[in-house]
């Protein structure tokens, strides 16, 4: 929380209608969450401007504005005759960038010690693992939703207040130069980098220009301060190294500093042992997340916490929907929900996940394409269908363009798997009414833009026959 006056010092802009007593709550991009006292910032985005929604933003209870200079008059005009409070109207040259000045000064008034945490795969689980354990101990604010990326993490900034001491924040890349962009103004204390992979290649356009950008958040550390990484990625480790830098390892390897053994999956629970202690358990049904709780508790350790202030069972940890959650569907159907992304990584992680799994009845992998993998998109697509081959799968059904050469490679391999392509999503939800039954297990993935979990409401309360 800050004043307009602060705003107004730091801006080098005054507000009209000005009232700089008043404080601001936080910054808003959204009229659909804001809160009174929030200081809305009129952004304009590609299907929509957020200057049309300032009188509800007003009328909602926000203290100020943020607007293009610009649309000044015609803001003005729009506002006149409203039966709100209009107050403390900050007209800028780009309210975005504005935002984030406002965002970076009021971090550097605040001693809360940010810890970052980027990646290719499990940035969102990490976080959440991490905010658990820190909780015990300390007062943290962790990002929330996926408000991750240049946008969102200036609003996460801007709802800090001098109770944190930590701030556990997740930073989010599509293109060279954002985490370093991110970094600067967030001012990291320690940072955890998830596993790296073939993610977003598009705007990346190589591998390695994905490795140079995540590392990007070792370039904002203090030479004592935690990095966090795995240990069973060599390029990266040599990356690191070229850097002059020191890493804490974690991984299922003798060489890992904090050495992950016995992971696995029963009871609808995930446990595993790190440096022989434990069980360490958290709810769940992927073996794979002990990697992202490691990662947590090698940062927990570094930041104060002993052995004896982290739980044996995690049960306050707070997963996103959409990543590898399990439901049992009133149907009988078991439903594992990971649609909120996919990428070759965390598809094949999901993939070795899905396969130690027993069902009674069918094992259906439901999927769509895996966007803004460059070039190579198309033989990140057939590895794709063969991944699904041998993870036993007895039913494939996918759609999207991209998709029909995972099918075309499931087939090719004359394996036991019926496999499918539509031409949407509509289409998928009618053939799985025909052939789901009580007792199948059906994992939805694919990338954000597909809409997978739209398939999953589809079905949600469909009546099936029971498994024969």
């Amino acid at each position: 929380m800050f004043s307009y006056l602060d705003a107004t010092r730091w801006l080098g802009v005054s507000p009209e209608l000005p009232d700089l007593g008043l404080k601001i709550r936080s910054l808003s991009m959204d009229t659909r969450t804001i809160q009174p006292g929030d200081l809305f910032v009129a952004f304009k985005g590609e299907r929509s401007d957020g200057h049309a929604f300032l009188p509800e933003a007003f009328e909602k209870g926000a203290s100020g504005a943020l607007i293009d200079i610009k649309q000044k008059d015609a803001i003005f005009e729009a506002l006149r005759g409203m039966n709100c409070n209009i107050l403390n109207l900050i007209s800028v040259a780009d309210p975005q960038t504005a935002m984030t000045t406002l965002a970076a000064a009021y971090r550097k008034i605040l001693s809360v010690k940010v810890i970052g945490i980027t990646g290719s795969v499990g940035k969102t689980t990490t976080k959440e693992f991490l905010a658990c354990l820190l909780r015990r101990k300390y007062s943290v604010l962790a990002t929330a939703g996926n408000l991750n990326n240049h946008l969102g993490v200036p609003l996460m900034l801007s709802r800090l207040d001098a109770s944190h001491q930590y701030a556990v924040m997740e930073m989010g890349a599509s293109a060279p130069g954002e985490i370093g962009a991110l970094a600067e103004f967030v001012m990291p204390s320690g940072g955890i980098l998830t596993p790296i992979g073939p993610a977003h290649l598009a705007g990346f356009g190589s591998l390695e220009n994905v490795y140079r950008t995540k590392l990007e958040l070792a370039d904002y550390l203090s030479p004592g301060d935690p990095l966090v990484v795995p240990d069973g990625d060599a390029k990266l480790l040599d990356m690191i190294r070229q850097k002059g830098r020191m890493a804490i390892t974690v991984g299922y390897s003798d060489a890992a500093e904090y050495r992950i053994s016995d992971a696995s999956s029963l009871g609808g629970f995930v446990s595993f042992l790190i440096n022989g202690r434990g069980p360490y358990s958290f709810q769940g049904q992927a073996a794979f997340l002990s990697l992202n709780a490691g990662l947590a508790i090698a940062m927990a350790r570094n930041l104060g916490l002993s052995w004896e202030e982290i739980p044996s069972r995690w049960n306050d940890v707070d997963f996103a929907s959409g990543r590898f959650r399990e439901t049992m569907l009133a149907s009988g159907v078991r439903v594992i929900d990971d649609s909120y992304n996919a990428n070759p990584v965390s598809f094949s992680s999901a993939l070795d996940a899905f396969c130690s799994l027993s069902a009674d009845g069918k094992k259906i992998v439901v999927f769509a394409d895996m966007r803004e993998l460059g070039p190579d998109e198309g033989r990140f697509h057939r590895e794709l269908g063969e991944k699904v081959v041998s993870s036993g799968a007895d039913m494939a059904f996918a759609y999207g363009k991209l998709a029909h050469a995972s099918i075309e490679a499931i087939v090719s391999t004359g394996a036991r798997c019926d496999a499918r392509h539509f031409e949407n999503s509509d289409q998928v939800v009618v053939a799985l009414k025909d052939v789901l039954r009580a007792g199948d297990l059906v994992l939805f993935k694919g990338s954000r833009s597909m809409h997978v979990e739209k398939i999953l409401e589809g079905i949600r309360n469909f009546s099936v026959p029971a498994h024969q």
